[in-house]
């Protein structure tokens, strides 16, 4: 963790919907940095009560200026509609369900 910054260093694709940039059994190194997460972005967050995590990518960053917290949208690059549908009937993520970024 201390040279990556992420508990989980690696993942492994586990579908479709990163295509065509990623296919299913793509392996991506992660990495977690202080940095604000930003649109464009391609994260692996989990969901509490989800074994899986998921790969996608962030279209929306909405900061609160009141609490400085940070909104996160995502949704598969091969996907028609975003992920707010596995957020467990959150609207947002919040920076503790990111995991890492992927790099390279």
């Amino acid at each position: 963790m201390c040279i990556t910054g992420s508990e989980s260093p690696v993942v492994v694709v586990l579908s479709e919907s990163m295509e065509p940039g990623f296919a299913r059994g793509d392996i991506l190194f992660l990495h977690m940095s202080k940095d604000p997460i930003r649109a464009g972005e391609i994260v692996v967050y989990n969901i509490d009560g989800r074994e899986i995590p998921i790969v996608h990518r962030v279209i929306k960053v909405h900061e609160r200026r009141d609490t400085g917290n940070v909104d996160i949208l995502t949704k598969g690059d091969n996907n028609f509609e975003d992920d707010i549908s596995f957020y467990n009937g959150e609207r947002w993520l919040q920076r503790h369900h990111i995991m890492g970024r992927a790099v390279g």
